[in-house]
């Protein structure tokens, strides 16, 4: 029998790029058509208003942020971090804010809270997860209301409606469900996790195990209870696949390495799992392969494009480096690039924002030492 061709994916990744220029460049033109700017007179102006944009782009992730802190304790989760840019404060077990530095590609920020009771899967998420696009829109309103109320120069009329556009454009990009993202945005994480109670459950546990680890356990030490497999009818869902990713890497934190590799396998080519997690598994499971004298497909990907390109905008990223270190000195034998791919470890691990997470990856890059030694 014919060995049966994979379903060709439709390519949403560049289908949302070039929409998102193009309401980038229709912002962009109708603030100047409205606030009377004329740029062949002087480019400078043009300047200024792509700086006001980048500036309004920042208060909205900043407010849109904020929104989803301020929804989530209105509607019981507690404060757990929050995050603009790589700049991340998070609450510790023993109730003190720190600050550290983490980014994650594909998003601009980042609020992570401590859920309410479970209830029975009755406990409430969508307040939680729209709060940061009523924020936005909120802010945007505003902005219009002041652009009618008030008399402005041509200078804040160019702020307000930067504000008030970015808003909008930020907001419908958020709340509108958008498939094949790296991340999930807040509407498509609403309908997933509406759609059954093991959603409802999965985005619950997601929540736990963040907080739990935050608060300084390994995710090999997380109860086994939150790793129960799901129902294959279950499976369809976003919420359900992230929560088996993070089965997976929990594994991985124990060491189980088979268990960690079978797991991660049948999760890459799922559609249901974000394209960050499906990148993220290449580098474990390149590493994985490396480890046991087999390097092949995973490894190869490390020298795609995609997988570059990403590695680059997660450069810091823990399991990244350790990957980037196995190939240094496993296939490579380059000691000299290994070296300094562990400096800019140590460098990162200092302003990590989870103990727990780096000790695993030392333990992974001590087992890439002694098999180097081996060879």
């Amino acid at each position: 029998m014919a060995e049966q061709k994979k379903k060709k994916k439709f390519p949403w990744g560049g289908v949302i790029y070039f929409a998102a220029c193009l309401l980038i460049g229709a912002v962009i033109g109708v603030v100047l058509g409205v606030s009377d700017v004329d740029v062949k007179v002087d480019p400078v102006l043009f300047i200024v208003i792509m700086a006001t944009f980048i500036v309004s782009l920042y208060v909205h992730i900043i407010v849109h942020e904020a929104g989803h802190a301020l929804f989530g304790m209105m509607t019981g989760y507690k404060f757990l971090s929050y995050r603009v840019g790589s700049l991340m404060w998070e609450k510790g077990a023993d109730g003190k804010v720190r600050l550290s530095r983490f980014s994650l590609a594909g998003t601009g920020g980042q609020c992570l809270m401590s859920p309410p009771e479970y209830n029975g899967g009755d406990f409430p998420y969508v307040w939680y997860n729209l709060g940061g696009v009523a924020v936005n829109f909120l802010l945007s309103v505003l902005a219009g209301v002041a652009l009618m109320i008030f008399p402005v120069g041509k200078w804040v009329s160019v702020a307000l409606w930067m504000l008030l556009l970015t808003g909008v454009f930020l907001g419908l990009t958020n709340i509108v469900p958008i498939p094949g993202g790296k991340v999930n945005n807040d509407g498509s994480n609403i309908l997933a996790i509406g759609r059954s109670t093991e959603a409802r459950r999965a985005f619950w546990l997601q929540m736990k195990c963040n907080e739990q680890i935050a608060w300084g356990k390994r995710p090999r030490d997380l109860p086994e209870e939150y790793f129960a497999p799901y129902p294959q009818e279950a499976r369809a869902n976003a919420m359900v696949l992230s929560m088996e990713v993070m089965a997976a890497n929990r594994q991985m934190d124990a060491m189980n390495f088979d268990e960690a590799e079978r797991q991660m396998l049948l999760l890459m080519d799922d559609q249901y799992v974000p394209g960050i997690y499906r990148q993220l598994m290449t580098f474990d499971l390149a590493w994985l392969e490396m480890m046991n004298d087999r390097p092949g497909e995973m490894v190869a990907r490390l020298e795609t494009k995609e997988i570059q390109q990403f590695a680059k905008a997660m450069k810091q990223f823990p399991s990244i480096l350790r990957t980037q270190y196995a190939v240094s000195l496993l296939r490579d034998k380059d000691e000299k690039k290994a070296e300094d791919i562990r400096v800019r470890f140590n460098r990162m691990a200092a302003q990590y924002p989870h103990e727990s997470e780096i000790a695993g990856e030392r333990e992974l890059m001590e087992l890439t030492e002694r098999k180097a030694k081996e060879a």
